[in-house]
């Protein structure tokens, strides 16, 4: 038992780090609030919860490993590798992709509730 809940604090303290020192992290935090803000402005349905939370778990998981992953390269080597650039341009594409589905399923959902205001 006390295995785990080592692992769960280590684990936390890398959350806690990257919303701390990623500028990316904390700005997709402020989104994520922001949208979750809406989402109980427009009382949006259980199923559209659990996609908005899909989305946002999604993209911050996603820049989080993209994080760990830069950072590594950053230890093997401060000089230009065209194979250090393949490996980050890949992660940072992971989550660009990740984001754009996000912003798409989140129109989807959002859009018939803004139009309502109007």
């Amino acid at each position: 038992m006390a295995n785990f809940i080592d692992n769960v604090r280590y684990a936390l303290d890398g959350i806690q780090s990257f919303f701390r020192t990623e500028r990316n992290g904390r700005r997709q935090g402020l989104i994520a609030i922001i949208i979750i803000m809406l989402g109980f402005a427009f009382k949006i349905d259980p199923k559209e919860w659990l996609w908005v939370l899909g989305c946002i778990a999604l993209v911050i998981s996603l820049e989080m490993v993209n994080s760990a992953i830069e950072k590594v390269c950053n230890l093997i080597t401060t000089d230009y590798s065209p194979a250090i650039k393949t490996i980050k341009d890949i992660a940072a594409g992971a989550v660009l992709f990740s984001a754009i589905i996000a912003v798409a399923i989140g129109s989807i959902i959002f859009l018939p509730y803004v139009l309502r205001l109007f």
